[in-house]
């Protein structure tokens, strides 16, 4: 028996060897392919490192593409691949099956992001996901039932939620060639943790007036978590505490005792 994910679930073969060796269609229209089609990106060396479905242009479109495609491309190829239509004259209903099909056939050597041939650790992968949504539903838990009522209590547990994230960051679930972009990619860009804590316990603390506390909290966040300041809550987070200190400064500087002359 072999069971294999496709794009439209989960497939279960009686036959390890039941499925066919797929072949271009030598009929295929390489420039302009007909209908709906089957396509191919292909390496210098003849080897297929991507395949997807669609019409028109879309084989020779950089648009829509994954971040991982974008990197192979530009960092492992210098640019340079060619288009190959494996089928045309198709239905889109026929493209749905027959994309997974060839996804399948060539999943050794493939970035797709969206892949029934990915290499991944299931059981790696199920500990991932539990200890991810556990600590997603604990940050909503803190969100929406304790923080009103409690400011203390909520900024202990989205410390704790942060502290958390190292749990489930460090399963390597994913392998092959995916995972070695994956790596890069965090190499390059930063990994990426649970911005939604910081965002909740940096208001938590500047609502209670430490915002010094706040803006530690953040600057540690930050050195670890590198990817999250490209994301639109960063600046308003960093924006929030600089606000908050500026506040707190120019309350000091007004209570503090002056010269008085009579």
């Amino acid at each position: 028996m072999a069971i294999r994910l496709t794009n439209i679930g989960i497939e279960i073969s009686l036959r390890e060897g039941d499925q066919k060796c797929l072949e271009p269609s030598p009929d295929a229209d390489q420039d302009y392919p007909r209908q709906h089609y089957i396509y191919a990106h292909v390496d210098d060396r003849g080897e297929i490192f991507y395949i997807g479905k669609g019409s028109g242009r879309r084989a020779w479109s950089t648009e829509r593409r994954h971040s991982l495609w974008h990197r192979y491309v530009d960092k492992h190829l210098g640019g340079k691949y060619s288009v190959r239509i494996l089928q045309d004259n198709l239905s889109l209903e026929e493209t749905e099956q027959l994309e997974s099909d060839w996804i399948y056939q060539h999943r050794g050597t493939l970035v797709n992001w969206i892949s029934p041939g990915r290499d991944i650790d299931l059981d790696a992968l199920q500990r991932y996901n539990q200890l991810r949504d556990a600590n997603r539903s604990l940050i909503r838990h803190t969100k929406t039932l304790i923080e009103k009522d409690d400011l203390d209590r909520a900024v202990a547990m989205y410390m704790e939620a942060i502290n958390a994230i190292p749990g489930y960051l460090s399963i390597k679930y994913e392998k092959g060639c995916v995972a070695q972009l994956i790596a890069e990619e965090e190499a390059e860009i930063g990994l990426w943790g649970e911005v939604e804590a910081l965002n909740r316990l940096t208001m938590c603390l500047i609502k209670l007036g430490r915002p010094e506390e706040a803006a530690r909290h953040a600057q540690s966040y930050f050195a670890r978590y590198k990817g999250d300041l490209q994301r639109a809550a960063a600046q308003r987070i960093l924006g929030r505490i600089e606000k908050a200190l500026a506040r707190k400064q120019k309350h000091s500087a007004v209570r503090k005792p002056g010269l008085h002359t009579s």
